[in-house]
């Protein structure tokens, strides 16, 4: 309601202490749970007369009677008096103040002295007073609505005014700490860091608009858990009227919003297990149709972390199977893509805008999806699952919460910025992803790998060893200089590594003195090193540079590379990547060059694919030869990082990766 600043508020006045004593009487009657009482109860004082307007409003007495505090979220407040109640919901200096909502609805704040809305209301002539997050705040004695508990992380669209789904709620598995709110009543949000019924906190306030309330929601959530494998989409279970961090808490001093214990509802779902012990002959309810609500919450567990859907023991072998894996629902798919994108947006510079959104979704939000999602489901996490379905669609969407900045050009949104300061941005809890997972698992099998070298490699560590490509490059003298190294100590048969080529010169250097003592980047040149490298006959006292006598030594033996402990002769051709353009603005990467280092040309394709979320194709590679059968992959999208972290994933070293001089000019 409040996620854009309001389009205009007049001035704040004070209220009459006539007016402010029929308002705070019309609260009470409102939400006698203020006074500890229920809904059908009468007043504490029966003398005290709640008038709504009226001439006689300036006689109303209030009561002292005290205030009972049946659960006390935040504080003890116990022994408060109706009248010291009042002073804290309502106090003396309130002020009025009509405003108007970027979406043109109208309403009323009434203010306390220090600026904080208290209570508001939609619409002209409106008597159903809503208290505000600023209100719950306050220390309380009893909770004026409902309190329901939300998931932590919350789902980001609803800090910017999205209506809330019931796969966000939190408890469905315990049907005794979530009240049974009725369709259109108002209910309070509460949220806990550790997702336990200790320490919750009040985010925010909204109005239950699903069919049938709570209850009916709940039972139409499991009879689709049950019946349907799977959750289906039932539409909004809420409107948010007011949320935390959005316009109506700037307009406030934010007051600190103390954590308190989730308390029992006085009308629950359903009653607590301690309540059910009797056993099913004890209660002439235990022998009603199990389709009643009750019954089938009892003998239903909804696991909130796993989605799992298990009958209780009494019921298991009526049961055919637990539903073990429900797939998540595209309600759930949005929420993850949003908190991914936010996890992505908060390790990017701004500096790296202007991105195409494609490459924004490949390249950092997919591999930002939080790691507790089941390796089985992360699949599912896509924009094709998600209520978008597409990455334009999403885009758009995120843009209008102000979060994102795009520009649309030739059907290819662009990313041009973000906004670094945005609220769901600075409240977003960082989480393991994916990647960090999957780069954790890397490194532990790299030490692992490390740790059996040399002691006998387990089995099951074999077969992955095998998918990591050791490339090594080996030397052999040859030409002029093989009189050189065989004066070096070096075997002319046999092949080196490239670090005893060092070794050996340092030595012979040594042995014969030649390294200037004043300087040692040069070498004095004696006859053997002279002809090693292209002088047939150095001037006495002639020197050269370290680096260029090394550099002459290298091009000047014979190079061979070890593939796997396969010996190939002659130097690599390095796989190649170039990033082409099609139709307009599509953009393709070829990569071709694979067949040297021995990989899977179509397993490779496959990883792509799903590295890259986008399609991969295999053919022959254009302008070879078709006896050779050359392939290229052909992979959507601009790929370039994305393929080369791959490459270097299978131990191929990023001087043989290389990307095409025609695909750097274009950028």
């Amino acid at each position: 309601m409040f996620k854009k600043p309001l389009s205009h508020q007049s001035n704040a006045t004070p209220l009459r202490s006539s007016a402010r004593r029929q308002l705070l009487n019309a609260i009470f009657e409102q939400y006698p749970s203020l006074l500890g009482k229920k809904q059908n109860e009468t007043p504490v004082n029966p003398t005290t007369t709640h008038q709504p307007s009226g001439a006689g409003s300036e006689n109303i007495e209030t009561t002292d009677e005290k205030v009972t505090s049946t659960s006390a979220p935040g504080q003890e407040s116990e022994g408060l008096s109706e009248k010291e109640l009042g002073k804290l919901i309502l106090p003396d200096g309130v002020r009025i103040s009509n405003f108007e909502t970027s979406a043109e609805v109208q309403g009323t704040f009434w203010l306390s002295p220090d600026g904080d809305p208290l209570w508001m209301t939609f619409g002209r002539n409106s008597k159903e007073y809503i208290p505000t997050l600023s209100l719950l705040s306050q220390p309380l004695p009893n909770p004026p609505l409902p309190i329901l508990q939300l998931h932590n992380p919350l789902p980001p669209p609803i800090l910017t005014g999205a209506p809330l789904f019931i796969p966000a709620v939190r408890n469905l598995s315990t049907p005794w700490l979530i009240p049974d709110i009725q369709e259109g009543q108002l209910v309070a949000f509460v949220s806990s860091a550790s997702n336990g019924t200790a320490n919750v906190q009040y985010i925010g306030v909204g109005r239950v608009v699903a069919k049938g309330g709570m209850r009916s929601a709940l039972e139409r959530r499991i009879d689709n858990l049950r019946n349907e494998g799977g959750e289906k989409e039932e539409g909004k279970f809420a409107d948010i009227l007011c949320i935390i961090d959005d316009h109506l808490w700037e307009m406030g001093n934010k007051p600190p919003l103390t954590p308190f214990e989730l308390p029992i509802p006085p009308k629950a779902l359903a009653p607590p297990p301690s309540s059910n012990q009797a056993g099913p002959s004890s209660s002439p309810r235990s022998s009603s149709s199990s389709s009643s609500p009750t019954a089938r919450m009892n003998t239903l567990n909804i696991d909130d972390d796993r989605d799992e859907v298990k009958p209780n023991s009494e019921s298991a072998s009526d049961s055919t199977s637990a539903i073990s894996s429900a797939p998540l629902t595209s309600s759930e798919i949005s929420t993850l893509l949003s908190i991914s994108l936010l996890q992505a947006l908060t390790t990017l510079q701004p500096s790296l805008f202007p991105l195409p959104a494609s490459l924004l979704y490949s390249a950092h939000v997919l591999p930002n999806r939080p790691a507790y999602i089941p390796k089985d489901k992360r699949d599912e996490v896509v924009i094709a699952k998600s209520e978008w379905k597409k990455l334009t669609k999403w885009m758009k969407e995120v843009s209008k919460e102000g979060l994102l900045k795009i520009k649309e050009s030739k059907g290819e949104v662009i990313v041009q910025s973000f906004d670094p300061q945005h609220p769901s941005l600075q409240n977003h809890n960082e989480f393991t992803t994916v990647s960090q997972e999957e780069a954790k698992a890397a490194k532990k099998a790299a030490r692992d790998a490390a740790k059996s070298a040399g002691t006998g490699v387990p089995a099951s560590a074999k077969g992955k060893e095998k998918d990591l490509l050791v490339i090594e490059e080996l030397w052999k003298p040859t030409g002029a200089a093989s009189s050189f190294w065989e004066a070096a100590g070096v075997d002319k048969s046999a092949l080196h590594p490239p670090s005893e080529m060092k070794v050996a010169l340092d030595s012979y250097l040594a042995k014969n003195n030649l390294v200037l003592p004043n300087d040692h980047r040069y070498i004095l040149l004696d006859d053997e090193l002279g002809r090693a490298v292209g002088l047939k006959k150095p001037e006495p006292g002639q020197k050269m540079a370290r680096d260029e006598i090394m550099k002459k030594l290298k091009s000047g033996v014979s190079w061979n590379v070890s593939l796997g402990g396969v010996i190939k002769k002659g130097t690599l051709q390095p796989i190649t990547m170039s990033v082409k353009t099609r139709q307009g603005r599509k953009t393709v990467t070829h990569v071709w060059g694979l067949e040297t280092f021995d990989i899977d040309i179509d397993a490779f394709a496959e990883e792509l694919r799903k590295k890259c979320a986008g399609s991969a194709s295999v053919g022959l590679l254009p302008g070879s030869s078709p006896k050779l059968n050359l392939q290229e992959i052909q992979v959507q999208g601009s790929q370039v990082k994305l393929i080369t972290e791959s490459l270097a994933n299978k131990g191929i070293p990023k001087k043989w990766i290389k990307e095409a001089e025609d695909s750097k000019k274009k950028k």
